[in-house]
């Protein structure tokens, strides 16, 4: 919990609900949709996009090997 990291939560839940949080919100997703994000996970490494957690193994081996 927050509270047990000394988080207060006054202003925990005043930086949640602030229009900061929103905005970052909205140009996040705004960015993802230009890059052609489809869903999530979506992850994208090199600019090789992956779709799905069935894709983690195939981007595991992407990491590892520097590309296929």
């Amino acid at each position: 919990m927050a509270a047990q990291q000394g988080v207060d939560r006054v202003t925990l839940s005043e930086a949640l609900a602030g229009a900061a949080l929103k905005q970052r919100l909205k140009s996040e997703c705004d960015a993802a949709l230009a890059r052609g994000v489809c869903g999530s996970p979506y992850m994208i490494v090199d600019g090789e996009p992956f779709f799905g957690v069935d894709r983690l193994p195939q981007m595991d081996r992407w990491l590892t090997s520097g590309g296929f």
